[in-house]
């Protein structure tokens, strides 16, 4: 006997999800394939809304040339997928059973020999032993697949735009409650708290955990929290995220505990302007690289292009912790000849990592018809908390 679950609410129209579905089939009859498995949990989303923080073992959906996507994961999983209209039908893998050896016979059965297969294998996802069992077993009928749905990402449509909007006012909460909670002899926990309450009591789902450092870590990049005291004195580093729908949005700025150096004052100010510069310099027909070169030339011109060392945005849109970005198929960096369209997305992260510091101030910002919309809403300055 099929179970029936009440259906779960999805964040987008039925019509949104059979488009989607429309587009990859259309992509399988263009390209003669028999199938396509993606294992992305955001192609996954896109697709047909699932989430789930079940993504931490192996899962995948299979899309037949006809019909909806058939789910393939662990059988704890079946409820949230049959809740889902948009899944025709799930295949549980048991945690006694080899996920691979699920996916082979379920392939045997639903699609003709020697067709071939387009697996995503750009999914952090597919790991090599998988993939490597899973050629064996279909042949050498496997095909990289991939950028379609990634293309149809690049630009929101005005719904996804609204979410990004909400998720940027639940950002700004989040970093906002840290900003407050900072005083001499507080925890690096104890701003973590605040701002993940601040997002999370503004609307936010769960997301990839947030930056919150002081002192001299600052200058440490991907570093976090780590019960390090807060001292009279210190930078305070703050990155907060959140996001309505999976879709995401984020902001950082900088505390001062106690008055500003001279220092302080002028690497915070580099930053800013080097935002500033970024945000003016970004409309659409103007290349991902020229906005780049736009940002990274106020660096360069203090003196300091060797600090900021990475691109000068990535693209955000729908994550799954622990990415919150769209940074792998768009991003603004250096020389690259991207077009900016209205409704592509990004986060602005102009920094200055340095061994005693880190100074950065962020945006989070979408491509309009005549420039650029700042999503985030927060004071743009050195915030200097003197006690």
């Amino acid at each position: 006997m099929v179970e029936s679950y009440t259906p779960m609410q999805l964040a987008f129209s039925q019509k949104v999800y059979l488009d989607n579905l429309a587009l990859l089939q259309g992509d399988i009859s263009k390209k003669s394939l028999g199938c396509i498995i993606i294992f992305d949990p955001e192609s996954i989303y896109w697709l047909t809304g699932y989430r789930s923080i079940g993504y931490f073992t192996f899962q995948c959906v299979l899309i037949l040339p006809d019909g909806k996507p058939i789910m393939i994961s662990r059988q704890v999983n079946h409820a949230i997928a049959l809740a889902n209209a948009n899944i025709a039908e799930f295949v549980a893998i048991e945690d006694t059973q080899d996920p691979v050896d699920i996916l082979v016979k379920v392939l045997n059965q639903r699609i003709s020999q020697g067709s071939l297969i387009g697996l995503e294998t750009e999914s952090t996802y597919l790991n090599v032993r998988s993939y490597k069992r899973l050629d064996a077993a279909m042949q050498g009928r496997l095909v990289d697949w991939g950028g379609v749905i990634e293309q149809a990402r690049t630009i929101k449509t005005p719904e996804q735009l609204d979410f990004m909007r909400q998720a940027a006012k639940a950002a700004v909460a989040g970093l906002d409650a840290a900003v407050q909670a900072v005083k001499p002899g507080c925890t690096e926990n104890d701003l973590a708290a605040a701002m993940l309450s601040g997002a999370t009591k503004a609307g936010s789902e769960y997301t990839r955990v947030p930056l919150v450092v002081t002192g001299p870590a600052t200058g440490v990049c991907f570093t976090t929290w780590e019960r390090r005291q807060v001292q009279r004195g210190d930078v305070v580093f703050l990155e907060a995220a959140a996001n309505i729908n999976r879709y995401h949005a984020m902001i950082a700025r900088n505390c001062i505990v106690g008055p500003a150096t001279a220092e302080h004052k002028r690497f915070a100010q580099i930053v800013i302007d080097a935002l500033d510069a970024a945000i003016a310099a970004i409309r659409p027909g103007v290349t991902s690289g020229s906005v780049d070169a736009a940002c990274r030339s106020v660096f360069e011109s203090n003196g300091l292009g060797q600090y900021f060392d990475h691109r000068t945005a990535y693209g955000i849109g729908i994550g799954f912790p622990p990415n919150w970005a769209e940074g792998r198929f768009l991003a603004l960096k250096p020389d690259d000849e991207t077009i900016l369209q209205p409704g592509m997305t990004f986060h602005l992260v102009p920094s200055l990592f340095m061994p005693a510091f880190c100074f950065m101030s962020s945006e989070s910002v979408a491509v309009t018809d005549d420039g650029c919309e700042v999503l985030t809403d927060y004071p743009r300055k050195l915030i200097e908390l003197d006690f």
